[in-house]
């Protein structure tokens, strides 16, 4: 971008999604919709989010199958419905933390706000 002056969506108020999933991590009381496909665990079972997926303040269609991601103080907390859990990918061998941020916490339901 050349030196001029522009507007990003996160200026906008209230506005919650960051353009990646990578920078939820980065903006307090940011959160958005992934589809679920985002989502996968290690061989331990441990929960990733790909960190160039673009979040998006409302799901799409259709909503079972997306995931919420949030920012916690903790890191990123996941909500994913049970229809969507068919969904996960499975990583192998080393995790590539440049592309893959560790989900902390899970949300056992989807909260108020993010409808």
């Amino acid at each position: 971008m050349s030196g001029r002056k522009q507007a990003r969506a996160m200026d906008l108020p209230d506005f919650p999604s960051p353009p990646s999933v990578s920078e939820i991590v980065t903006h307090a009381g940011s959160w958005g919709w992934v589809n679920s496909g985002h989502v996968a665990q290690d061989s331990s079972g441990y929960l990733w989010v790909e960190g160039k997926a673009s979040p998006s303040p409302a799901a799409r269609h259709p909503q079972e199958l997306q995931a919420l991601v949030a920012w916690s103080e903790e890191g990123l907390v996941l909500y994913l419905p049970r229809t969507a859990y068919q969904h996960i990918r499975s990583l192998h061998g080393d995790i590539d933390e440049a592309a893959w941020v560790p989900i902390v916490g899970v949300m056992k339901e989807c909260p108020g706000y993010a409808f």
